[in-house]
This record gives structure tokens, sequence and C-alpha cells, in this order.
């Protein structure tokens, strides 16, 4: 009783949105050990859940994708067969998703594609909302369609050989899910879109701020050159309007040094940016070499180039750039300050007074630019400069991630190895190759509100077993729909599986369910295969709560839904699902 009423509670709050969904579940998760309902090595049991952590470790791999640009490549990709239509990319998207959740779990195909789903989000102007719920929805239909797709088809498969040696063929569920995924597209086609309009754009989501065009030039200082082991402050060249960004040093050239006033010359590539005027003439006047570059050059590990917006309450408003003191102090170069509707020429900016919406675009080593943007009052990044340094990094891997995203589905098919490690290993495997920029970034990029849903729902299966809830349904099942013949079992049996998967994990659902339909099949003298089919599409199609299945659990926060979401767009999917899957299950598997 204690354990139905704590779930009831928690159920409420988490219709009601009064608190987020990962503190109800935890307080929720709290109070059943308080109350004794569940021990406390009970309690911890979803913490260490191999599901937590392979969703963890796919929250790696997608930052992978995500970093290199590979998701927004891919995204781009897809559009073209959408013909400028946002209705043709979703049924692209939704096939996409379905299809792949069918050969490898879910869970995995979701954290992929979420990456992809925010690349052609921000792409086409559209929010994320409007297709990462269908995502989560149309990966679990997916998983529905073959035996590896999601674990309780695996439940039901093992619980019926275990009986007696009949058991459910790789494709036997295709036809289910094949019916489940037309109707739909069907009701998001007729319905469903109308539903999940959400509006304006997030800012989450918004197009990356441009980065003005850079005008880079290198130095080619040879060895034995007067420059090399003088101090950048000698040159006294930021007085012709030149600014000296970084060194790449002989024998270290994917390294850029960030350049300081103490930075001492050597031998090697000088970057400097400025008018091509003032560059030629100093070049000619050292005796240097030069030659136009990329402005990705200026981009490394270490630095890189990032706009900064100068606040109302900046205490650089009205001083100059000299008196700044940003590069001294702060070892940033101003290679641009941008003014609407005036335009100010680079050999001037030392004595530019700064104004309120200035735009500096400002050159310097990650730490500092981080420092600048998330530190101090004076400048305020247009775009986080963790973000902008991520992509900066990570992008000349996109091959790197590519291997290792091909790879990691190659073991979760052919299950080569546990999925977990298939994860872990392809997750470490993006940070070592630097897909993913460095640890910190990895912890950074997991959805830790999701995980922590995740892993304080499990153990709630746990709790209703505890208190004899499961016992008391097999009783009551076993007794209202006996007489009433199997076809009417299976539907009760659907409804149950169903209505219990909303709340907890679908894998503990198929777990309590599927021995109980193996159960009524013996007392009715009938096959067990529809009743447990019956268990595993039901535990599989959860719609209508954001913790009905881990992929839901996975968009809730980012797709920045709120519970009745859930409700509103899920339960007419739920009761059409449910209705075609069970006519479909009594036609295809018969008594």
């Amino acid at each position: 009783m204690i354990t139905l009423i704590i779930l009831a509670i928690m159920i409420v709050y988490f219709i009601g949105g009064w608190l987020r969904a990962d503190l109800v579940a935890l307080l929720g998760l709290l109070a059943l050990v308080l109350t004794n309902q569940l021990t406390p090595v009970e309690a911890m049991a979803g913490f260490s859940n191999p599901v937590v952590l392979m969703i963890a470790g796919l929250f790696i791999v997608g930052a992978g994708l995500f970093h290199t640009g590979l998701a927004e490549r891919v995204g781009a990709g897809m559009i073209p067969y959408a013909k400028g239509s946002e209705v043709r990319l979703f049924f692209v998207l939704m096939v996409t998703v379905t299809f792949l959740s069918s050969l490898m779990s879910n869970t995995g195909t979701v954290a992929l594609l979420i990456p992809v789903v925010l690349a052609m989000s921000r792409q086409l102007g559209t929010s994320p909302a409007k297709l990462l719920m269908p995502l989560a929805f149309f990966s679990s239909i997916g998983g529905t369609m073959t035996i590896i797709g999601t674990p309780p088809n695996l439940v039901a498969a093992e619980v019926l050989r275990s009986a007696g040696g009949q058991t459910i063929g790789f494709f036997s569920l295709l036809p289910v899910g094949l019916v489940a995924a037309a109707v739909g597209l069907l009701y998001f086609y007729v319905i469903g879109n109308r539903l999940l309009d959400v509006g304006d754009v997030p800012e989450s989501v918004a197009s990356h701020p441009m980065m003005p065009p850079l005008s880079v030039y290198a130095f080619h200082v040879q060895k034995g050159h007067p420059l090399i082991g003088r101090e950048l402050r000698e040159t006294l060249w930021s007085r012709h309007g030149l600014t000296v960004l970084g060194e790449r040093r002989k024998g270290l050239a994917h390294r850029l040094h960030a350049a300081r006033a103490d930075t001492v010359l050597h031998e090697g590539r000088l970057l400097v940016s400025g008018a091509e005027e003032d560059v030629h003439r100093i070049a000619r006047q050292e005796g240097l070499r030069y030659e136009h570059v990329s402005p990705r050059d200026v981009y490394g590990k270490e630095a890189g180039v990032v706009v900064f917006t100068i606040p109302a309450d900046s205490p650089l408003i009205g001083r100059c750039l000299k008196e700044s003191r940003l590069r001294n102090r702060y070892g940033l170069n101003v290679l641009r300050v941008i003014r609407p509707n005036e335009e100010i020429a680079m050999t001037k900016l030392k004595d530019v007074r700064l104004e309120q919406g200035d735009m500096l675009v400002a050159q310097g080593e990650w730490g500092d630019l981080e420092k600048v943007g998330d530190e101090t009052h004076l400048l305020l990044a247009n775009e986080r400069v963790t973000d902008v340094a991520n992509r900066a990094v990570s992008e000349r891997h996109q091959l790197a991630a590519g291997i290792i995203m091909a790879a990691m589905v190659a073991l979760l098919v052919f299950e080569w190895v546990d999925p977990t490690v298939a994860v872990w290993l392809a997750a470490l495997a993006m940070v070592l190759t630097g897909a993913v920029r460095h640890m910190d970034v990895a912890y950074q990029s997991i959805q830790w509100s999701s995980l922590l849903l995740i892993a304080a729902m499990i153990p709630v299966g746990q709790a209703l077993e505890n208190a004899g809830v499961m016992a008391w349904l097999v009783t009551w099942m076993s007794e209202s729909f006996g007489r009433a013949g199997p076809a009417w079992v299976l539907i009760a049996i659907f409804v149950a599986t169903m209505m219990l998967s909303q709340i907890i994990s679908n894998t503990a659902t198929a777990v309590l369910f599927a021995p109980l339909a193996l159960s009524l099949a013996s007392a009715l003298d009938v096959s067990p295969v529809p009743l447990v089919v019956a268990v595993a599409i039901a535990a599989s199609l959860a719609f209508m709560t954001p913790f009905g299945s881990p992929t839901n659990a996975m968009v809730f926060g980012i797709g920045g839904y709120r519970f009745f979401d859930f409700v509103k767009v899920g339960l007419p999917l739920q009761v059409v699902t449910a209705i075609i899957a069970i006519f479909t299950i009594l036609l295809i598997f018969p008594f």
C-alpha cells in the first residue's frame, strides 16, 4: 500500500511539473527506502544498471558526432531528400530511426541521431522539439521489429525457449512493427505534427553566430633570421595595424602557440592579421616571405577565435583598446571591432573608444577566452566559448568519428562483445582520437538529468514486487479473464503491460509479465507465443510518459518538454497503435 501511495504521489508531481522530473524520481526513491519498501542495495541497483551506463557512453559518442560536424554533414545529406519540405524531412528521419532501431539498441539509435536532429533543426530554422519526441517514439516502434531491437523482445524469446523449446524468430515480429510504424506515420501526418507545434526556435538551437571574415597571413621565419629570440613587444608591429595571432613552430605544425607581448619568436610560421598593404610593407621591411592562409589555421587545440559583445555594464565602455589591457592581462588579441553602420579601420583599432554593443573578434588560448567570457563582466560571448572550442578542435576528426560509429554499430549488431562494453569502447575512442576534445567535455556532454531519472525509476519495479502488487495482479487477471477466452486474456495482458511500462522500465515490465503470460497460456491450454509476444510489444509501446522508456527520458530535457506534452501527443498514438498491434498479433500468431 505504501509503495502504491508513493508511486501515485510521484505520478501527480510528474504530471503537475512543479518539480524537475529527476528530482521527483530521486525523492520517490528515497521515500521507498525510508519506508522500508526497498533496501539501500535495491535502491542503488538502478545506478549500476547496464542500460544507464550504456546511455552515458552513448551521450559521449553523440558528442563526438556533433562536435566533429559529422552529424551536421549527415543532416545536410538528408535535407535534399526532403526537397525543402519539413514534412518530407520528418518522414525521412522517422524511417531512418525505425530501420536503425530494428538492428541495434533503440537507445543507441536515438543517442546517435539526436545530434543529427539538432543539426537539421539548426539548418532549417525549426525547433528540434518537433522531431525529438517522434524520434524517441519511432525508435521504440523500430525496436519491436527484430529480436535484438529492444530488451523486451529478448526477454520474451528467452522465456519461450526456457519453457519448452518454442522461440521467436529474428524477424517474426517484423509484421507487427511495420504495421505500428505505418500507423504512427499516418498519425503524425494527420494530427501528431499539429500537437507538436511548439512555436519559436529555442535559443539553444538557433544558428551559430556567423564569424566575420578574417584576413590571416603567415610570415615564414627562417633559421638564422634576426627576429628569432626577440620578444614580440620589441617589433612594434601593432603600431602599424598588424596583430600577431600566434606561432606554428617548426616541428610542431599542428600546435598553435597564442601570441602574447612577451612571446619569444622562433623558427617557423608567424600568423598575423591586418590589412594586406600593412602585411606587405612589414614583410618587406623585415625581409620575410609571407602568404595568405585560411582562417582555420588560427584554430588549434590550444587557441582559437571567438566573437564577444560589450554588455551595458562593461567597464570597457568609453575606453580605448590600448587602455583595456585585454592583451596583457587576459591574453586576448582583438582582430576586429564591429560596430553597426560604421566601418572601423584595422589600423586604428588601438585608438577606438569602445561602445555598448560593439562586437570584438578576439583570438587567444581557449582557457583565456573562456575566463573572459565566463568569469568577468567585460565581455559577453556571442556563443559559449566551450562549444566553439569543441567544434574547432574536433572537426578535423570527422573521419575518425565516422569509423568509430560504424565500428560500434557492428559490435552492437553482431554482439561480438557486451553492448555496454561496445558503447564505452566507442566513447573512449572518441576522446582518444580527439573527436571529443577531452574528458571534461565528455562529462559535460552527458545528460545527467536523464540518467538520474532512468536510474531512479528502475528500482520501482522491485518495490512493486516486494509489496506483493505483482502477485495480486497475477491472481486478479487469472480470475477475471481466464474464462472469457484467450483473445480477451491477450487484450488484458497487453493493456496491463502497456500501462505499467509507462511507469517503470520496459525491460522490468517484460521481466514481470512474460512469466505471467506463460502461466496464463498453460492454464488456458493454448500456445504461449501470442501472449508472450503481446507482452514484448506492449512493453515497448510506451508513449504517454517521459520515463516510459529510456529514449523518452533522453529527449525529455533536450527537447524542453513538459510531462503533459507526452500525454497530449503520446496518448492518442498509444491507443491507436495498441488496437492495431493487438489485431495484428491475433492474426499472425494464432492460438
